[in-house]
This record gives structure tokens, C-alpha cells and sequence, in this order.
């Protein structure tokens, strides 16, 4: 019997549908369920912005004002909660809708990854010395800066930064004081994202840096021991965070004013000044202009006239995010300042990714690229002073006049070069390649292999011409800038193009082991390294255009100059490293860590080419110990030293050669057979010596840092003491036949030694309120040893074996001459007003002689001290940075003769000299000029360095806009200095002689607003 197929019916299958639909959206329903709670800290107090993440996705939640979040999640979900200062905790939702997780707090960070050579290791495990700023998760971030050095400035210890001194100049650095006589740089070695970094400062995006590490003592530097010696930086910049793709903007507008401006002489001062110098009237020395001005009592103010208010343009958009494979973050920003000094200005644009991707369980490979374009346009404004009734103007009152001049000096007008007559390119790009791929041994866990490449190419271009304008000289009359006049100087217009290539490359070889076996945790590291430097540098000069008769193109017509020369300098530089390291940890208690690095360097002679640099460290974590357990009031106690060996390249290349000059640069002309042919020689001008090697620092490290108190005190003490020796000089020699009198080798000896603290404070934590403090203290001092070998000091150089560095060499002053004092008169063949000098050698006859010659002070300072304060009230946010430079003991002194003496134009205003009426024993006669007039005064001081105050949105209506966070703030630089230095700016030691030079801007007063905001 044949069975028949029944199909159903259209309503059949309606019904069925409906059904299902049902029970779909049943069954979606209970796969998704709301889950809410509160997130706060051991006191029960709540967490604000804390991040509440279901794992293995990227739906998130923040926590808002109250504590509370809320997400939708899938059934069995986990979710991850976060925050910056705790322990990460994982909760698993189960049945539960509403959830309450308390954080516990991690105020030292034990478990946070600290950024080392070649790697990475858990501070808890770490036994050198490191100070971490987290740059984008502080109130530092929120100052105006162009530099990423200046996030350090007063928030780290063991170090010195100076402040910029024009717009997108780089600040120096010097780690744990100066350790070189000679040496031309005491910055330190840059590692950026774990790679060696060529580049400048001014190459890495500010906006881009997550975090900065100051690595000091020997054990954390002898990772890269042939270039550590000046310590190393290590810059880490930002990436994404798991979690939805997020886009952050950042903008700021700050503007500038000078502050701590020398105190210029007051117009009738002036006056009265030369009337005493001349013997005469104004109308006797003043030129006519100027004298017609004196008479309607108009007066040019330079300092005002050279100056402006100054404008700092940041922003920054960025993306960024991340998946359990792939992290990546994108950035560009565009930077402008423009400085308070006319002329003064600074760009850079600046485009940053990376990208790194979790191919498989073992390979893990990452690219990342940065480029930069800046531009430094023009000539800044530049005066040594004027008179206050020279004009800036030509008769016309619109064209400038060059030369300001009056009766007894003459100079150029500050904006001159500004404005007329000169023309300047000066712009520079970089690009940077990076790439990595790590790979992680199957079967054998722990066992790493990484390989980091990176490349850079820097591209500079100069170009300056002086256009016959330029040339005029001072005289009287409107003659001179007519064309006929104008067109004499042809002969003696200039410029030049120069254009230098920098190219770098940097190969990482990294093989890393980590085990933890029951309570013993080992970590080894092998590391071969290689780099290469490239300077390729082109210059053409070129002068005399009166065959084309004029200069319309400027410097980019250098080609039609009757005069011109090319040189060409190429360089190159290669070394060679290995590493070795083992760090070794018992039960968390007991840490050692030792290591040895072999470097070889093309710029070292034949037979100093390489060179072994080891080191090694312990440790004691002393909270750890059984005796320890039931002293509450300890979280933490921890003592380490270490002792290594670090060296410092301080040679160029080829300095190990003898060269020779020739051709046309080389300046041996000779003319043969009676023509007017020139024929070039060439000759030896520098004796090389191959056994010129590495300059070693050799030092020991030891320190301790404790947690008192829930670590709500937090305290850190390092000290150090090294030994600089086989440092390089130029050693005088019998005189050769060919007239050598000099040449390069390794001497001296520098020791250096120091103390540093900080302490961090949490004074106040309740549920709307919290204080913080910090405070650090870094004092410094170092002492020449050996010099030349012989035991003798250098007084030409002020270098004094057994002495400080930086030493103040002269005549003490012990006030001035006056009338009465006849013997020191007649013995010094001198005049009532003039300086005073101590007879330090105690000669009978009371002559001053070169033998009264003594230390009148250093000009290393003192120490210094830092103190910041963080409040937190609700959304509300203040922080202040105090900056000090402290004096004593002799030390934090400079000579300043400026500020006691009558140059023209840099007059203090209340300064009174010395006449017989007014018998001043602190400032000299009037027409005193002598050279060997040396006070010394103190330079220290005390800064408001920052103080920012920020708001941010964190309330519902926000996050319903879609807005992840948004902060505004308002933030102040330089606001108030208290110091006793006279002249100006007393961190850059500014004098009256140096009222307004490229080297001595004077200190910017800033006031910024901005907003960071991200979706």
C-alpha cells in the first residue's frame, strides 16, 4: 500500500511561524540580561570612572559619580573591572542582576610592569632604582608643553632638565649630576617603545606618550653599557585599550607673557649717566634725532618693542582600540607656537600608528610608524640694548631704521633681521619605521624569541641669504638706503644651502626565558644588537651677485654667485652589542639580578674598540618575612644595591684618525709659472691616536623604599656614588715639526655622588574629597680627582684637583675703594669706586696679585627640591607644582658683574654708583671697566611651576550623547618665581649683558585652556 505525502496547508505553516518567532525572541531575551551595581574601594567609598568590561568582548560600561554601571550581557558572562591604582578583579555574573565588587587598592603598583632594557619586569621583582612618570593618566598632561622632556621637569628626582629657552628648542638633560670634564652632551641615551632612538626631542609627538622612565643605577642601565653612562630615558607611547574603537580629541590654546625681565635704566638715569661719562649736555653726545626725541620726551621701550604675546596651538585626534588579537592606535596632531620674542616661532605636524596583532598562540607580529615635519622659519628678534631715545623708525616714521645708534654705542635694530634684508628656510622631516615579531617556543613555555627593526631617515634643510640691504652701515643720512647706495653692496651679498640626510637603523635580537618553579622565579635574557648611523651633509656658499645685479632669488639663486663653494661631510657609525642576564627572585623575598654587555664601536681606535661592561644587583624584600607579618602598619619594606660598569661614547667619528685638509677648505694656496691659477696643497691637521676608548663610569647604587599605612606613605630613598675615568682631552705635546702642539687622549678622573627621595602622601581619602602630596629632594655633588696626570690643577680652565666641577675663579670682593683706604691705593695703583679685593695670599706689601686668586663659589647648585599637591573634590580636579633650586655652602652661585656695573642700556634702575657724595661700597664708579671684577651671587629659587584646574563631565546626560569623557581645564606655567638672582630668569643664570639674545629668552608666564574629550 503506497503511503501519500500530506503537506500542510499555507495556515499551517503560519502558525508554525509565529511560533517560532516566539520562541526566538524568548530565547534571545534570556540570552541577554541587564546587570547593574556599584563599584568602590576598601572604605566603601566609590570609584569614579573605574572600567566594567564583559570579557571577551568589547561591551564595556565606566562607572559614573555614585559608583554605578549598567550593561546588557550574555548568560554565564564574566566581567572585568579595572582602575588605575588597584587590582584588577574578574567577576563571573552567574544568576545575579545587581552586584556590589570592592577593589583593593595597589597604591604602589606592586604587580605593575616596569619598562627595562630589552624587556619588561614586575616592579615587585626589580632591583635597580626608577623613577615613572604615567604622563597621560596625570595632571601633567594638561600643562602646555612642545617637549616631551618637560613632563619631567619637577616630577621626578635624580634629575636635571632645563627649561626651553626658545620655541621647539630641546631641553637638556643631566641623570645623577655630571660625571664628564669635557663631554659635549650629558643627555642621556632615548629608548622609544623598547628600541634605541636617534631622533631628536622634537621628533616625538608629546601628545603620544603614555609614560616616561628614568633609568639611573647601574644594574637598570648596563643594559645598554656602551652608551648608558648619562643614563637612559625610556619613552613608551600610547596604544589601545580593549574595548569599543575609541576617538579622543585634545586641544589647547595657551598665551604667553614674559616674566622675570631685567629691570632696563630708566630714561633720566640714562641721561644723567653719560652727562657724568661725557662731561657734558645731552645736546653734546646725542645724535640729532635722537636729541630732538629727548627734548618731546619720547622714549623707545626695547624691551616692549621686541616682544609680544605668545600663542601655543595644540591639538590632537586620535584612534584607538582593541580586540583579544589586534591593538592599534592612530594619531595626528598639529602643533604651532609662537614665541613672545617677535620673529620667534615654531611648527611641527605630526602622524603616528601602530598596530600589533596576535596572529596565533605563538607569533605575535607589530608595525609601527611616526612622522614628523617642523618648521622653524625666520630669525627671532635679538638686542644687546639701546638707547631709550634711539629711533626704531627712518624719518618717515614706517620704514625701519637698522642701525640704532647714539654717541658711545651702536647697534642693530632688534627686529632688523626679522623683518628686512634676510632670508631664512629652516625645516626638518622624520620618518620612523618600527617592527617586531615575537615568537614563543611551542612546548616549552616561557621561552621567547624577539626580533625589533627600526629605521629612521631625517631630512634637514637650512637656508639663509643676506640681501644687500643687510649690509648697510650706521651713518647719517637717508642716502644709504637708496638703490644707487644699495646697489654697491652686491659684491658683498651672501648665503648658503645647506641640506644633511641622518639615516639610523637598529636591529634587535632578544631570547627570554621566564620560569616560576614552586617559590624560586628565574628570568633570562640574550641579546645581540647591531646599529648603524649615516650623516650625509651638503653645503653650498656662495657671495658677490653684481655681475647679475640684484639677489630676487634669494637663496635659492646661489648658482649665479661669482664666488662659490661646496663641501660635503659624510660620516658613518656602526656598533655591536651583546647582552647577557639572569634575574632571580626566591619566594618574592629575595632578588639578584646580574648581567655583562660587549659593545664594539667603529669611532674607538684599533685596539679600544670594544669594550665589557658588567653589573650586578640584589635586593631584600624585607614585608615578606614571617617576622614581618604582624607589623600592620608596614605593606611594604624593601632594601637593594647594585654595582656596575656603564660607558659613554664621547668621541666623534674618526677623532682616532689622522686627517688631512686639502682642496680649497684646507686654505694652502700656492701660484705656479707666473699664473694667476690657484693650485691647492694639502696638509696634516690632526694627529690621530688609536688608543683613545671608551670613557667608563663605574658605580654603586643603594636604597630602599617603604609603605606605611594601607601605603598611604609612600617613601623612596636612593643614593649613589661613581667613578668617571679614561676621559678624553686635548693633551698639550712638545712642539712637532710640522707645529703640532696637541692632541686627543684618555686622562682624568670624576667622582660623583648623590642622594635622592621621594615621598608620596595620601592625606586625605574620603567620599568627595582627596588630598595627595608628593615631595622629592635630589642633592648632587661631584669631585675632580685626576686631571692630566700630574697632579696639577688647571687654573686657565678653573678645573681644581680635589674640587667640584663648575668652579667660580677670581679676586674675592670685599667692597670698594674709598678715600680713605691710601695703602691699598698706592700698593694696587688704584682710584676711590673701584672694586676691592681680598689679599688672600696675606703679602706684606698688600699688592693684588694673580696669587690672590681664589674659589669664590660653584656654580652647581645646592640641591634641589620638588613638591606637588593633587586635590580632588567631586568632578573637580586642582594640582600645583612647586619647582626649587636651592643655594649654599658655596654652591648654587654664578659670577654676575652685570648686575653691579653702568653698561649702557642694561642699567638696573635702582642701582646707585659710586661717587664721593654717595660712597656706595657695593657698586663701583661709574667708568669703572675693569675686567677683574668677579661677585658671585645666588641663583636659587623657588617656582609655581604648574598649577592646573580641571572639571570633568562625568554625569548621564553625557554618556547619552555618546560621549565617553570629556574634561575641561584651565592651566597656568611660571606664575610667581621668588629668587635673589638680579637680571632675569635665574634657572638660565640671565644677566643684563644678555638682555635679549637667541640663548637667554626671557622666562614665558602661560596660561592655557583646553579639553580632552573622547567618544
Amino acid at each position: 500500500m503506497r503511503k501519500k505525502l500530506v503537506l500542510m496547508n499555507w495556515d499551517t505553516w503560519r502558525k508554525m511561524l509565529c511560533m517560532l518567532c516566539i520562541l526566538s525572541g524568548s530565547l534571545a531575551a534570556q540570552a541577554q540580561k541587564k546587570v547593574s551595581g556599584t563599584v568602590v574601594d576598601a572604605n566603601s567609598e566609590p570609584i569614579i570612572g573605574a572600567n566594567v568590561v564583559e570579557k571577551g568582548t568589547t561591551n564595556r560600561d565606566i562607572t559614573e559619580v555614585d559608583g554605578n554601571f549598567s550593561l546588557n550581557v550574555s548568560q554565564g558572562a564574566t566581567l572585568v573591572i579595572s582602575y588605575i591604582g588597584y587590582l584588577t578583579q574578574e567577576i563571573v555574573v552567574e544568576n545575579r542582576t545587581e552586584l556590589q565588587i570592592t577593589l583593593q587598592e595597589d597604591l604602589l603598583a606592586l604587580d605593575e610592569m616596569v619598562v627595562i632594557g630589552y624587556g619588561t619586569v614586575e616592579r615587585k621583582n626589580f632591583t635597580g632604582s626608577v623613577s615613572t612618570v604615567n604622563v597621560a593618566n596625570s595632571s601633567v598632561s594638561l600643562s602646555p608643553r612642545t617637549n616631551v622632556m618637560d613632563a619631567l621637569r619637577g616630577t621626578v628626582t635624580g634629575a636635571t632638565i632645563s627649561r626651553e629657552t626658545s620655541t621647539g628648542s630641546s631641553p637638556s638633560i643631566e641623570i645623577h649630576g655630571q660625571k664628564s670634564i669635557n663631554s659635549s652632551s650629558t643627555n642621556p641615551l632615548i629608548v622609544l617603545d623598547g628600541v634605541i632612538f636617534s631622533g631628536s626631542m622634537n621628533d616625538i609627538d608629546p601628545s603620544t606618550v603614555e609614560s616616561i622612565s628614568l633609568l639611573k643605577d647601574a644594574t637598570s642601565l648596563a643594559a645598554y653599557g656602551s652608551q648608558a653612562a648619562n643614563g637612559v630615558v625610556m619613552i613608551t607611547t600610547k596604544k589601545g585599550k580593549l574595548g569599543k574603537p575609541v576617538i579622543s580629541f585634545d586641544g589647547s590654546v595657551a598665551f604667553s607673557e614674559k616674566t622675570l625681565t631685567p629691570k632696563l635704566i630708566r630714561p633720566d638715569v640714562f641721561v644723567e649717566n653719560y652727562n657724568l661719562k661725557r662731561g657734558g649736555d645731552p645736546q653734546s653726545w646725542m645724535l640729532a634725532r635722537n636729541y630732538e626725541k629727548y627734548l618731546r620726551g619720547e622714549v623707545t621701550d626695547w624691551w616692549d618693542y621686541s616682544t609680544r604675546t605668545g600663542v601655543i596651538q595644540d591639538y590632537s585626534v586620535s584612534v584607538s582600540g582593541a580586540t583579544e588579537k589586534i591593538n592599534y592606535y592612530t594619531s595626528i596632531s598639529h602643533t604651532d607656537q609662537k614665541g613672545i620674542v617677535i620673529g620667534d616661532r615654531f611648527s611641527r605636524e605630526s602622524l603616528t600608528a601602530r598596530m600589533q596583532n596576535d596572529i596565533t598562540d605563538w607569533l605575535q607580529v607589530g608595525t609601527q610608524v611616526n612622522y614628523n615635519y617642523q618648521n622653524w622659519d625666520g630669525l627671532s628678534a635679538s638686542s644687546d640694548g639701546a638707547s631709550p631715545y634711539a629711533d626704531p623708525y627712518r624719518p618717515d616714521g614706517k620704514s625701519l631704521e637698522k642701525v640704532i645708534a647714539d654717541v658711545g654705542f651702536s647697534g642693530e635694530n632688534p627686529i632688523w633681521k626679522c623683518k628686512v634684508g634676510i632670508d631664512d628656510y629652516d625645516r626638518s622631516s622624520s620618518l620612523l619605521l618600527k617592527g617586531h615579531a615575537l615568537i614563543k617556543a611551542p612546548r616549552i613555555t616561557g621561552l621567547t624569541y624577539r626580533f625589533n627593526a627600526s629605521y629612521m631617515e631625517k631630512n634637514e634643510k637650512h637656508y639663509q641669504f643676506h640681501h644687500p640691504i643687510n649690509l648697510i652701515t650706521a651713518s647719517e643720512g637717508e642716502e644709504r638706503y637708496s638703490d644707487v647706495e644699495v646697489a654697491k653692496l652686491l659684491p658683498q651679498a651672501y648665503g648658503d644651502n645647506q641640506i644633511i640626510t641622518r639615516t639610523n637603523y637598529v636591529l634587535d635580537n632578544i631570547l627570554n626565558y621566564t620560569a616560576n618553579i614552586n617559590r624560586h622565579f628565574v628570568d633570562l635574557t640574550a641579546v645581540y644588537t647591531r646599529s648603524e648611523y649615516v650623516k650625509d651633509s651638503r653645503t653650498l656658499k656662495g657671495n658677490d651677485f653684481s655681475a647679475i645685479g640684484n639677489t630676487l632669488l634669494g637663496y635659492n639663486g646661489l648658482a649665479y654667485a661669482a664666488n662659490q663653494t661646496l663641501s660635503i661631510e659624510n660620516t658613518k657609525e656602526a656598533d655591536i652589542g651583546y647582552l647577557g642576564r639572569v634575574s632571580y627572585n626566591f619566594d618574592g623575598k629575595y632578588h639578584i639580578t646580574a648581567s655583562i654587555r660587549r659593545d664594539g664601536s667603529s669611532v674607538f681606535g684599533d685596539d679600544t674598540k670594544w669594550g665589557i661592561f658588567p653589573a650586578a644587583g640584589v635586593a631584600w624584600t624585607v614585608d615578606r618575612e614571617e617576622f614581618m607579618k604582624n607589623i600592620k602598619q608596614i605593606n611594604e619594606l624593601k632594601l637593594k644595591i647594585s654595582w656596575g660598569k656603564n660607558g659613554n661614547q664621547s668621541l666623534n667619528s674618526y677623532e682616532t684618525l689622522s686627517k688631512i685638509s686639502l682642496g680649497q677648505s684646507g686654505g694652502h694656496g700656492y701660484l705656479f709659472d707666473n699664473t694667476s691659477t690657484t693650485n691647492w696643497g694639502q696638509y696634516v691637521s690632526a694627529i690621530g691616536n688609536p688608543m683613545l676608548g671608551w670613557e667608563t663610569t663605574t658605580a654603586v647604587n643603594a636604597g630602599l623604599n617603604i609603605g606605611l599605612w594601607s601605603n598611604r606613605i609612600r617613601f623612596a630613598l636612593d643614593t649613589y656614588k661613581s667613578q668617571t675615568t679614561d676621559q678624553i682631552f686635548n693633551r698639550v705635546i712638545p712642539v712637532m715639526s710640522n707645529g703640532f702642539t696637541s692632541t686627543r687622549a684618555t686622562m682624568g678622573q670624576v667622582d660623583n655622588f648623590g642622594i635622592e627621595f621621594t615621598l608620596n602622601t595620601l592625606n586625605i581619602k574620603q567620599q568627595n574629597f582627596e588630598w595627595s602630596s608628593m615631595l622629592n629632594f635630589y642633592l648632587n655633588r661631584n669631585k675632580l680627582v685626576d686631571l692630566y696626570g700630574d697632579g696639577k690643577d688647571d687654573l686657565v680652565n678653573a678645573l681644581f684637583i680635589g674640587k667640584s666641577l663648575g668652579a667660580i675663579y677670581g679676586y674675592k670682593v670685599i667692597g670698594m675703594v674709598q678715600e680713605e683706604d691710601t695703602e691699598y691705593i698706592k700698593a694696587n695703583t688704584s682710584v676711590p669706586g673701584n672694586p676691592k679685593f681680598a689679599n688672600v695670599d696675606g703679602s706684606e706689601d698688600g699688592k693684588i696679585t694673580a696669587d690672590d686668586r681664589t674659589i669664590l663659589g660653584y656654580r652647581k647648585e645646592n640641591f634641589r627640591m620638588n613638591m606637588s599637591h593633587t586635590l580632588v573634590y567631586g568632578n573637580w580636579e586642582l594640582y600645583a607644582l612647586f619647582n626649587g633650586v636651592f643655594s649654599g655652602g658655596g654652591y648654587g652661585m654664578d659670577a654676575n658683574a652685570e648686575a653691579y656695573t653702568n653698561a649702557p642700556g642694561f642699567v638696573d634702575q635702582d642701582i646707585v654708583w659710586w661717587t664721593p657724595e654717595n660712597r656706595s661700597d657695593i657698586y663701583p664708579r661709574i667708568n669703572f671697566t675693569g675686567g677683574n671684577f668677579t661677585p658671585v651671587m645666588s641663583y636659587g629659587f623657588v617656582r609655581l611651576q604648574d598649577l592646573n584646574l580641571s572639571y570633568t563631565f562625568r554625569q548621564q546626560k553625557i554618556k547619552d550623547l555618546g560621549i565617553e569623557r570629556l574634561r575641561i581645564y584651565l592651566s597656568g606655567k611660571n606664575l610667581f618665581t621668588v629668587t635673589d638672582w638680579i637680571g632675569g630668569d635665574p634657572e638660565n643664570r640671565q644677566k643684563q649683558s644678555a638682555t635679549l639674545r637667541i640663548t637667554t629668552f626671557p622666562l614665558q608666564q602661560t596660561l592655557a585652556f583646553g579639553m580632552n574629550i573622547s567618544f
